[in-house]
C-alpha cells in the first residue's frame, strides 16, 4: 500500500492501515518530515500543545515494522504508476486560496493576488517567511476558526496595528463551540486589535482594502487603510496528483500496471477541520476491505430495545398516571 503525503490524514491512514496488519505500508512524504500543515500550525500564538497531534502518531508509526516512512521524495504520476504498489492512497492536503476565493460570495476579490508584496497567505508568512510591509495590516478571514485571528494575534504581537475584517457577525464563531472564544477574545482586545464585522472586501489595492457591508442593500462602501492584508478566505484541495492518475492516467492503465485501487483522503478530498482529515484517513484504512472502501459504512447505532415485559410495564404505569390525572381535585 502506498499513502503519499504524510499530513494529519496520511499518518492517521498509515497507523490504522499498519494496525490492522496490513504486509507493506508505505509512507511518502515530501518534505523532510511528518506532520503536513501540522508542522507550522503549532508555531501560531497559544497553540504549541497541538503537535501532540503530530508526535503521537510518530511514535505510533515507528512502532509498526510494516509501515515504512520515506521522506524527502516528490512522486507524480509515473512515479505512482511505477511504484508496485497495489492500493494507492493520495493524502496531499490543502493550501489557502492565493486570490480571494471564499465560501461567502464564491468568487475571488479583486486585487487579491498573492504574488504581490503587500498581499500574504497564511502559508506565506508561516513557512516562506513572507513579512507584512508597513505597520497597517488586516486580515481578511472568512473560515472562522483559529488561523485569522492567530495571525491577527502573532502579528499584532509582532507590533503591527491589526484589523480583522469578517463577513460574519462574530469572529472565529467556530472558537465558541470549542470554549477557546472567550480568551481569544480577551486576548486580542488586550494587543488592541480592531474588529469589523459583517464587512466583505469588494477591492484590495496597494494602500488600503474597499469592503461592502453585508447587509447594507444601498451598497454603500467603506474604505481601510493598510499597508498589507492577509488573505484568510478560503482553503483548496492540493488534488493536482490524484487527478492526474484518475482522469488522464485512468483506472484501466493503472490496473494494467498492478495498480487495483486509488483514494483520496483529507483536506485532497475537501478541505476540512484537523479532526474530520485526521477521520476520513481513519476510515478509509478501517475499511479499506469492505465493498466499496470509497463509499463510508453506515454508523453502528446501538440502541436497547425493551423486551415485552417492560413494555407492558410501562404501559401499565402510563395507564395508572392518566387515571390520577383524570380524578378532580
Amino acid at each position: 500500500m502506498l499513502v503519499i503525503g504524510a499530513g494529519p490524514a496520511g499518518m492517521q491512514a498509515a497507523m490504522i492501515l499498519g494496525k490492522r496488519g496490513m504486509r507493506r505500508v508505505h509512507l511518502v512524504e515530501a518534505q523532510d518530515d511528518m506532520g503536513g500543515i501540522m508542522r507550522w500550525v503549532p508555531s501560531l500564538p497559544g497553540l504549541g500543545e497541538w503537535a501532540r497531534l503530530v508526535n503521537y502518531r510518530k511514535i505510533q508509526i515507528d512502532k509498526l515494522k510494516n509501515v515504512e516512512f520515506i521522506p524527502g521524495k516528490t512522486l507524480d504520476a509515473q512515479g505512482v504508476k511505477e511504484y508496485g504498489a497495489e492500493i494507492v492512497i493520495v493524502a496531499t492536503g490543502g493550501y489557502w486560496a492565493t486570490d480571494g476565493l471564499n465560501g461567502a460570495t464564491h468568487a475571488t476579490i479583486p486585487g487579491a493576488d498573492a504574488s504581490l508584496p503587500h498581499i500574504l497567505t497564511p502559508e506565506q508568512i508561516m513557512v516562506e517567511g513572507k513579512e507584512a510591509p508597513g505597520e497597517r495590516v488586516i486580515v481578511f478571514d472568512n473560515d472562522g476558526y483559529f488561523m485569522g485571528v492567530s495571525l491577527a494575534e502573532k502579528l499584532a504581537l509582532e507590533g503591527k496595528k491589526v484589523t480583522i475584517l469578517t463577513p460574519m457577525g462574530h469572529i472565529a464563531p467556530y472558537m465558541h463551540f470549542t470554549l477557546e472564544a472567550p480568551n481569544m477574545h480577551r486576548k486580542l482586545h488586550k494587543l488592541g486589535v480592531e474588529i469589523v464585522t459583517y464587512h466583505m472586501p469588494s477591492k484590495i489595492e496597494a494602500g488600503g482594502v474597499t469592503a461592502e457591508h453585508v447587509y447594507d442593500a444601498d451598497g454603500h462602501a467603506r474604505s481601510f487603510e493598510a499597508d498589507a492584508v492577509v488573505l484568510v478566505s478560503q482553503r483548496r484541495s492540493n488534488e493536482a496528483l490524484y487527478r492526474e492518475l484518475k482522469d488522464v492516467v485512468g483506472r484501466e492503465a493503472l490496473a494494467a500496471e498492478g495498480v487495483d485501487a486509488l483514494y483520496r483522503i483529507g483536506d485532497c478530498e475537501a478541505p476540512r477541520l484537523i479532526a474530520d482529515a485526521v477521520f476520513s484517513g481513519h476510515r478509509l484504512a478501517r475499511e479499506i476491505d469492505s465493498p466499496n472502501p470509497e463509499v463510508p459504512l453506515p454508523f453502528k447505532r446501538e440502541r436497547r430495545v425493551p423486551d415485552s415485559n417492560e413494555l407492558e410495564d410501562d404501559l401499565r404505569e402510563l395507564r395508572e398516571r392518566r387515571e390520577r390525572e383524570a380524578v378532580p381535585a
